[in-house]
């Protein structure tokens, strides 16, 4: 039945290619991929071909500096300045924990200005990066406003490379995607794996499916510019159900809101998404969308199951309501079949 939703979300919305899976009772319970990965020559997609995450690039790094929290390469409550020294003075001092909870009040992409998300710049470095961003004022006293913001992880890698003395990417692959099996897991570089990443495609005004904007993710690895497939993803979550990659109590604060200095709850831990399923338990995700993209990772830690959705085309509005029916099916009492 998860094989009958996932078609018909594709049929529906013109998706050219899709990798999904769900994780449950201790293992892969299902994995799928469907659809073509690069329209021009024809190529399907495999089990191996890696998607753009988009967002769900919040998560594993997140998961990635917890890691140093534990080792003591750094705390939660130290000024970024402290590791990133590439950040310059500000009016206000911005704190590890308030960038991963988007509390930090550094921008998002300027909507006024298409040329900042759909960057075409190539950076060579995650330090590099921060000069699209560098010299900008903050938005607002830091832990007063929630504003969401990619760049705000792009300042959290440079921090990880100034706590650790290696490469964001390094310790990314060595720490993280090293530890489960994540062996198509990388960043969206133009080398090595992303040069077999699925093709994206976007729906023009007319609805038809066509090439998406060109984007160089390297301002935005950290944050928004990491490529994988729903085998990997399945693993990272049960890395973390597993506490392979972190102990319980710091995945508890991960998993736990931020708050406002008012105490107003944000809904958002240090990397994730948080809220309650219909059933009532929590859920932990993260959506992402980029050009060319479309993806989720959805978590119900109390029943030991994610759900991962990657897509090769841009803004799918349903990927939550989506990622619960999946839910609902494989921990139905039937135990209905995928």
């Amino acid at each position: 039945m998860g094989a009958r939703v996932l078609e018909g979300e594709r049929a529906k919305l013109k998706i050219p290619g899709y990798a999904a899976g769900v994780y449950y009772k201790g293992e892969i319970q299902w994995s799928r991929v469907s659809g073509t990965a690069d329209m021009k020559t024809g190529r399907m997609v495999g089990k191996d071909t890696p998607f753009r995450l988009a967002s769900i690039s919040k998560p594993l790094t997140a998961v990635g500096l917890l890691q140093m929290v534990e080792m003591k390469k750094l705390s939660l409550g130290e000024e970024v300045r402290k590791h990133c020294a590439g950040w310059p003075v500000k009016a206000f001092p911005v704190s590890l924990e308030q960038l991963l909870g988007h509390l930090g009040g550094v921008r998002h992409y300027r909507k006024e200005d298409p040329a900042d998300q759909n960057n075409t710049i190539h950076f060579k470095s995650v330090g590099d990066g921060l000069k699209k961003f560098a010299g900008d004022p903050l938005e607002h006293e830091p832990g007063t406003k929630y504003l969401y913001t990619t760049y705000g992880y792009s300042l959290l890698g440079c921090a990880m490379e100034g706590a650790s003395e290696i490469s964001f990417e390094k310790w990314m692959k060595d720490r993280v995607f090293a530890t489960v099996g994540m062996c198509n897991t990388g960043l969206d570089n133009n080398r090595g794996l992303s040069m077999r990443r699925a093709q994206g495609y976007r729906r023009n005004a007319g609805g038809e499916v066509e090439d998406c904007a060109l984007s160089d993710n390297s301002a935005k690895y950290p944050g928004g510019g990491m490529i994988s497939t729903a085998e990997d993803l399945l693993r990272f979550a049960e890395g973390i159900y597993r506490q392979q990659l972190l102990k319980s109590e710091l995945v508890e604060q991960m998993w736990t809101s931020g708050k406002l200095k008012t105490g107003k709850i944000t809904g958002y831990g240090l990397g994730w998404s948080l809220g309650k399923g219909p059933e009532g338990d929590r859920e932990v995700y993260h959506a992402g969308n980029q050009q060319g993209t479309s993806t989720i990772l959805y978590l119900r830690p109390e029943h030991q199951f994610a759900f991962v959705w990657l897509t090769n085309l841009e803004a799918i509005e349903n990927r939550l309501p989506v990622a619960r029916q999946i839910f609902r099916i494989f921990t139905s009492r039937a135990g209905a079949a995928p």
